[in-house]
């Protein structure tokens, strides 16, 4: 767990760590000369039964509040120090503000430099103190006066600490490995290395990690927590990282440690729920500039939203980042005006990934249920979300996802699916069926393909709503076709001249006559009632316009697709070499395997597609 001080200037923050934990904390000469703390520096604790924590000492000038910003990201614990002799002062009034904004849960108000006043001064400013902290979301502890000279009132802090320091620490075992980076420098035998508070999950060493948004690559040598070396890692610990293969030019603070096999995605977008403060010197308004405080990154960014929020006003804010990061759900943000730099307020991450266009502002997005928050999520995103990244956007370990799944989602695919989008897909199937007998009764049904374009092309939600419609009793599919049971195709052609139009295809192999051409071999037969007799049972299907192949011949050429897709990628001139037909006939046959989803296009060539080794439905199976 991790313990922050915050507070003016020259109230004696570092004074009070420094007699806490017997770590000087003014190790910069620059420092010891201003007499103020120009950066973040960390201690260890040890409490009474025996447990190890991290101090942290943050900047207490008003120019450094984005340096305390990076170092309150992490805390648990807040000691909010007033020196007595001064009292409650700008500084700590914001500092109070940022500690709020980040959600840090319970505080202590440490009035420092006891010493240098009476006990009816001190008295006065303890209530002072409780008065003021009493609105505050933090659960602050009654005032507790200290003098570094008094080795008794810190002894009675540290044990004020244990008694306060919450009970669970924070993360579950499991969760996705992250870590803000705070400082970066180079060592002698260590190489490059990282430090700062771990947020989630677990690093080992040997462990193979990604710093994003850099997108460096590299590997623990070994890690170290509170000055001593450890084998693994995890939540709420201060940790340095010395990283074998990365060198240390290009990483700065605001980059993110995390575990490459977990799905990190850095974003330029968030969605985030926003507070301001009463306190705010105006509204938050439509195309505002910002700073955007997350871990360890500052990062200026543009406001959108659906109204402009005023001093104690909360709402939905979209923030388009000048320069990426890595975010999760629920991940705390602070924002502050761009010029002159102060607090406006603070909240945290909706959606860290939020997709494209108009921004859809639904509640569930923001309720206590992570349940109802991943059907907010999902409600934005017709083709659902993959499964692995829902501990991201939502913010929870990965073995709790499966505990949130209830009867408003479906899995299919890999993916998440809201069941009311896909209902009403299939009922759009059925009607689109009921349209199509209408307007051709002599066809025995919808081309599979039509339909499943209709209902959403390839993609998970296409494919789970064609799913349920093949797998409903008023639904027969028939080759290549589709129709509703009680429908029967009207007869429209004589059946000996249906039997040899199909032969005289199949004959053809990949390279059929056209309609006209087969017209001239049948003369004075309607042939094209013939074609789509044949076509609606699926022996014959329409590639082009004027020309149909046979079943047989589209599932050998199916077979040439997947041999060809194994050695090399897919063109005209290879597929003409394995199947001898003409460049004339290859290329509508390649644009309808596209269309199919048999293959790919990428430029001239050709991949492997989703439906490739997809098996042919039964002639008559209902799915």
């Amino acid at each position: 767990m991790i313990i922050g001080t915050a507070g003016h200037i020259d109230h004696g923050k570092s004074a009070l760590v420094e007699a806490l934990t017997g770590t000087r904390m003014d190790p910069l000469a620059e420092e010891r000369r201003r007499g103020i703390t120009l950066d973040l520096h960390f201690a260890a604790l040890r409490l009474a039964d025996g447990a190890r924590v991290g101090v942290v000492d943050v900047p207490g000038h008003e120019d450094l509040v984005r340096t305390m910003v990076a170092g309150a990201a992490g805390i648990d614990l807040l000691l909010l120090v007033i020196a007595a002799d001064e009292g409650i002062m700008p500084q700590t009034r914001e500092h109070l503000l940022v500690a709020e904004s980040l959600g840090i849960p319970v505080g202590i108000p440490v009035v420092t430099k006891a010493d240098l006043v009476d006990q009816d001064w001190l008295r006065l400013i303890e209530a002072e103190v409780a008065e003021w902290l009493s609105p505050s979301p933090i659960r602050f502890s009654a005032p507790l006066a200290t003098s570094v000279r008094d080795p008794a009132s810190i002894g009675g802090l540290a044990v004020l600490i244990g008694e306060t320091l919450p009970a669970t620490p924070r993360g579950v075992a499991g969760d996705l490995a992250r870590m803000p980076i705070d400082r970066v420098f180079s060592l002698p035998g260590a190489g490059t290395v990282v430090t700062g508070t771990q947020w989630s999950g677990r690093f080992s060493v040997g462990e193979s990690v990604t710093i994003l948004p850099a997108g460096v690559e590299g590997r623990i040598r070994s890690l170290e927590s509170h000055g001593a070396p450890v084998q693994t890692t995890g939540p709420g610990q201060r940790v340095a990282v010395a990283l074998a293969q990365v060198g240390r030019e290009g990483l700065a603070r605001g980059e993110s440690l995390v575990s490459r096999g977990d799905p990190w995605r850095v974003t330029r977008t968030l969605d985030a729920w926003i507070s301001l403060h009463p306190a705010a010197r105006g509204p938050l308004l439509h195309q505002a500039r910002v700073r955007v405080h997350h871990g360890s990154e500052e990062a200026l960014a543009r406001v959108r939203g659906p109204q402009t929020l005023a001093p104690g006003e909360s709402g939905f804010v979209r923030l388009l980042l000048e320069r990426p990061l890595v975010a999760r759900g629920l991940d705390r943000l602070v924002l502050r005006s761009y010029s002159p730099a102060t607090v406006l307020g603070g909240g945290w991450v909706l959606d860290p990934l939020p997709p494209g266009g108009r921004p859809q502002w639904i509640e569930a997005l923001r309720a206590e249920s992570a349940a109802d928050r991943l059907v907010g999520l999902l409600s934005r995103r017709p083709e659902g979300i993959p499964e692995a990244e829902i501990p991201l956007l939502l913010g929870v370990p990965p073995l709790l996802v499966a505990r949130l799944t209830d009867s408003r989602m479906v899995a299919h695919a890999g993916h998440m699916l809201l069941v009311d989008r896909i209902t009403a897909a299939r009922e759009q199937g059925f009607e689109l069926l009921t349209r199509y007998h209408h307007d051709h009764p002599a066809e025995s049904g919808l081309p599979l393909e039509l339909l499943r374009q209709a209902l959403g092309g390839h993609g998970p939600s296409g494919q789970a709503a064609l799913r349920e419609l093949l797998q409903d009793g008023r639904v027969v599919s028939a080759g290549a076709r589709v129709r509703l049971t009680e429908f029967h195709a009207q007869a429209s052609a004589d059946a000996g001249l249906v039997q040899r139009v199909i032969r005289r295809v199949v004959d053809a192999g990949l390279q059929p006559p056209t309609v006209s051409e087969l017209a001239a071999t049948f003369p004075g037969e309607d042939v094209a009632a013939a074609l789509r007799v044949a076509a609606g049972t699926g022996e014959v299907v329409a590639v082009e316009r004027d020309r149909y192949y046979s079943r047989t011949a589209l599932d050998g050429l199916r077979l040439a697709l997947h041999r060809l897709a194994q050695r090399e990628p897919i063109t005209p001139a290879g597929l003409r070499e394995v199947t001898g037909a003409s460049r004339k006939y290859l290329i509508p046959l390649l644009e309808w395997a596209d269309a199919s989803g048999l293959t790919l296009r990428r430029g001239d060539q050709r991949l492997a597609g989703p439906r490739l080794l997809d098996p042919l439905p039964p002639e008559g199976a209902s799915g």
